[in-house]
């Protein structure tokens, strides 16, 4: 299981790092960190795809516009992406 978080975890970092103006910060956990333009707009188009994830830009300056998601299975974090392609 471990194994197939690991890949999961490369597989949708490598995803989110290839998006514009997205930053992927190296994770050992079960769930990546990732700055992106807008961190409400990005938390608000998640929610409405039914995809939760933690805003946790308000935790610490250091985390201004840093989304926490969560490593799911293959077909839920395909959903994720999916979800991140739409306009």
């Amino acid at each position: 299981q471990a194994a197939a978080i690991r890949r999961e975890r490369a597989r949708v970092a490598a995803a989110l790092a290839a998006l514009r103006r997205v930053t992927v910060f190296p994770s050992h956990a079960n769930f990546v960190l990732a700055r992106v333009p807008d961190a409400d707009h990005w938390f608000a188009t998640l929610r409405e795809a039914g995809i939760l994830v933690k805003n946790v830009g308000g935790w610490h300056p250091l985390l201004a516009n840093c989304l926490r998601i969560s490593i799911g299975t293959p077909e839920q974090n395909e959903r994720l992406l999916a979800a991140l392609e739409r306009p």
